[in-house]
C-alpha cells in the first residue's frame, strides 16, 4: 500500500478500526502517556533547582554589591562635620555629577575643608548610587569622581582633601 492512498479516508478509517492499527494507536496512545508522566516527575525537580539558584543567586548579588562604609581614624582628628552637614554635601555632590556634565567646582566647593575623618562622613553619607546609565551599576563617591571627572579635574579635588583617594 502506498502512502498515496493512506489519504484516502476511507482507507485510514478501514486501518485504524483493524487490529493492527488500534494495537498501534494504543501504542501511540501508551507512549504519549508515558512521555507526560516523565515530564510531570521533572517539572518539580526543575522548579525547586530554579528556585534554589534564584535564592542563590539574589543572595550572592546582595553580598557582592553591597556598600563597605569606611572607618574613621581615631588616629587623626576627629570629622569637622556632623553627621546631618555629611549627609546634605553627600546629596549636593550626588545632584553634582548627575544630568549632562558634572560640576566640579561644586564637587570641590563640597568636599573643600574636610580632614580625613570629615570625608569618610561624607563617603559613608554618599553611600553606592546608581550610575546615569539605565541599568548601570551602583557606585560610591569615589568610583563616581573616577567616571565624571577627567585626571586633571581629579588632581585638583585631590589637592582638597590629600591622601585619601
Amino acid at each position: 500500500m502506498s502512502i498515496s492512498k493512506l489519504a484516502n479516508p476511507a482507507v485510514v478509517s478501514a486501518i485504524a478500526t483493524s487490529p493492527e492499527g488500534q494495537k498501534a494507536i494504543s501504542k501511540s496512545v501508551e507512549t504519549s502517556n508515558k512521555a507526560i508522566e516523565k515530564t510531570l516527575e521533572v517539572v518539580p525537580f526543575v522548579l525547586k533547582t530554579l528556585f534554589v539558584l534564584g535564592v542563590l543567586g539574589f543572595a550572592y548579588y546582595k553580598f557582592t554589591n553591597r556598600f563597605k562604609p569606611l572607618s574613621e581614624n581615631s588616629s587623626y582628628p576627629n570629622a569637622n562635620i556632623t553627621l546631618s552637614i555629611a549627609k546634605s554635601r553627600a546629596d549636593a555632590i550626588f545632584s553634582a555629577m548627575t544630568g549632562f556634565g558634572a560640576n566640579v567646582d561644586l564637587v570641590a566647593n563640597n568636599i573643600a575643608g574636610l580632614n580625613y575623618n570629615g570625608f569618610v562622613r561624607v563617603f559613608n553619607a554618599f553611600g553606592d548610587k546608581q550610575g546615569s546609565i539605565p541599568f548601570s551599576s551602583e557606585m560610591n563617591m569615589v568610583e563616581w569622581f573616577y567616571d565624571q571627572f577627567d585626571e586633571a579635574e581629579l588632581t585638583k579635588l585631590r589637592f582638597l582633601v590629600p591622601n585619601v583617594f
